[in-house]
């Protein structure tokens, strides 16, 4: 079970639209929720004439207490839901913090919209949920724009045969019954005469995740993952694959399906970071 849960929130309506599944998960794992919002510094133009230190200390002030303004909300409509929390206000770079208060506060998830205010704009290496997948320790569930919130209860799990991409199975059985139901077990080869080998794989890692009381049903594609993974995700509430932290998403052996898949799915997709 999930004992801690850190969601950063911008105030956007990308972040408030993951607060639904932030309760789910808070209230069916019994784990508290970290809730933070950093305050970036504003720039300071100094070719615009007029713009002072007072005037910069004004915008810094005013962004500070709209986030006060904004966590305090979010806390409250958490707690009305049971959901317990801690509120964190923190000033600086939005990665480096998050990074910091995953560490410190030893969360077993992250959770946050991959478009918001905070420089989310596009899921890319340099951005704020790529630095937080790519050197944090927590899985990441990240949310899209167009992603369906209300339910965790079926999953599609990509594997590749792999010990790294079995390193998410921790965390599925984790989520077992509180609330994942199901789960679909996928993998993708090269050939069809691969197929056979990759289903009798896949039956025993199913066998595994039925002893966490999940129930399952493998699925083998041929061709490109990231496609595969895109057209089988229809049926599932999300998606979940392993990623190395190192040098960017895990080409899971076939590409850069991890970033393909957060880029083209419009379900949420849970990453979780693997050492090579």
């Amino acid at each position: 079970m999930l004992k801690k849960i850190l969601f950063p929130t911008d105030g956007s309506e990308e972040s408030a639209r993951c607060i639904p599944l932030v309760q789910k998960l808070a209230l069916e794992q019994g784990a508290e929720v970290v809730l933070v919002q950093v305050v970036q510094y504003p720039v300071m133009v100094e070719d615009f004439e007029g713009f002072s230190a007072q005037m910069w200390q004004q915008v810094f002030d005013a962004s500070k207490a709209n986030a006060e303004a904004n966590l305090g909300a979010v806390a409250s409509q958490m707690s009305a839901a049971g959901a317990k929390t801690t509120q964190l206000l923190a000033e600086g770079s939005p990665a480096a913090v998050l990074l910091d208060v995953e560490r410190d506060q030893q969360v077993d998830l992250v959770v946050m919209a991959s478009h918001g205010r905070t420089g989310l704009a596009r899921f890319a290496l340099g951005s704020v949920a790529d630095r937080v997948v790519r050197e944090g320790t927590a899985p990441v569930l990240l949310i899209r724009p167009q992603a369906s919130t209300s339910d965790l209860a079926r999953a599609l799990l990509m594997l590749d045969g792999s010990g790294a991409a079995e390193g998410a199975l921790p965390i599925v059985e984790s989520l077992a019954q509180h609330p994942l139901q199901e789960v679909k077990l996928f993998r993708v080869v090269n050939e069809p005469g691969n197929a056979g080998t990759a289903a009798t794989y896949l039956k025993g890692v199913a066998e595994k995740l039925e002893q966490a009381v999940l129930k399952t049903e493998t699925v083998v594609g041929v061709g490109d993952p990231a496609a595969a993974v895109h057209e089988r995700a229809e049926g599932v509430d999300f998606v979940i694959l392993s990623t190395h932290g190192r040098g960017g998403f895990d080409r899971i052996r076939h590409g850069s399906v991890a970033e393909q898949v957060v880029r083209e799915v419009t379900k949420p997709v849970l990453l979780v970071r693997v050492e090579s």
